[in-house]
């Protein structure tokens, strides 16, 4: 009977320790859980920083605006871009009575501007706004119909065209290039 009692007091004496010990261990462990789930939030954070700084692909506001279009010193580094900051085109080279696609999506909502179309030869073909408090810019047009080929003999249409954005407010982007071959 006495032992019986000694081990019930030494089974009552471990469970008391062991309850101790894990009250212990919630107690003292939460440096451990917020390490737990900090790393996560740490990676999580080093992924969108490494995302935006890879996406970036606009330069930011200088606060001047493009005074002309014949700026053959960046032709070169801009050539067959598709797109610039939210917008794009769907191809590089258009030919005659070719349909080109313009698309601005998710503009930045301090973003507003002109897009200009330029000519091989620097005169602005047409111009368009955009405004990212507005829709999404879905723009087409042709650039050489066959019949502008009658009517205007003389006329730069064959070559490098240039996408040129010129914003009033929010970011800047770099122009588009696009190619139209075709001709006599």
């Amino acid at each position: 009977m006495i032992k019986r009692c000694l081990i019930a007091n030494s089974n009552t004496h471990f469970e008391d320790y062991r309850a101790s010990f894990f009250q212990w261990r919630l107690d003292n462990d939460k440096t451990g859980s917020k390490i737990l789930f900090g790393i996560p939030i740490v990676i999580g954070i080093a992924v969108l920083i490494t995302f935006v700084l890879d996406n970036s692909d606009f330069v930011p506001n200088s606060g001047n605006s493009m005074s002309h279009f014949d700026d053959s010193v960046n032709d070169d580094m801009y050539s067959n871009n598709l797109y610039s900051g939210p917008f794009a085109i769907l191809d590089g080279t258009y030919g005659v009575d070719d349909t080109l696609f313009l698309i601005g999506d998710q503009i930045p909502l301090d973003s507003k501007g002109k897009i200009d179309f330029v000519r091989p030869d620097g005169k602005i073909h047409h111009t368009i706004q955009y405004d990212g408090s507005k829709d999404a810019v879905n723009h087409y047009f042709t650039p050489v119909l066959s019949s502008d080929l009658e009517e205007c003999s003389d006329c730069e249409l064959f070559g490098t065209w240039k996408i040129s954005f010129r914003n009033n407010q929010g970011m800047t982007y770099l122009p588009i290039t696009f190619e139209v071959i075709g001709g006599n």
